[in-house]
């Protein structure tokens, strides 16, 4: 539950900056969000899925759907900015802010997940 809600406040705060300084860029930035949270979503889902499991199912499957999520992503956004569906400038920075974030987000759940499987 607290995944949901500190997703949906990023989103909230990023769309008031992005309404309030760079109206023009909006539907970039909600893009790039989305890219985002799908790809967010997806590695939380297999990490807390394999956690507990072996660790060469668990390597097996964080470093193989990361590959893919990674490959898929690439696709997406060589996609978007070649048939000039998004801005390539401003998409780009907000895809590395919301990556990195959702970054952060994603490895402390892993250290999460650690911390309560060692109690």
């Amino acid at each position: 539950m607290r995944f949901l809600i500190f997703l949906f406040v990023i989103l909230v705060i990023a769309g008031s900056l992005t309404y309030t300084f760079w109206p023009d860029y909006q539907y970039d930035f909600l893009v790039s969000f989305l890219i985002n949270l799908f790809n967010t979503v997806s590695g939380y889902i297999v990490s807390k899925k394999y956690f507990n499991s072996d660790n060469s199912t668990f390597y097996q499957m964080i470093y193989g759907t990361m590959f893919i999520r990674f490959i898929s992503l690439l696709s997406l956004i060589l996609f978007l900015i070649n048939y000039n569906y998004v801005d390539m400038i401003p998409f780009f920075i907000s895809f590395v802010c919301f990556y990195v974030l959702f970054q952060i987000f994603e490895i402390s759940s892993l250290i999460n997940f650690n911390r309560e499987n060692k109690k």
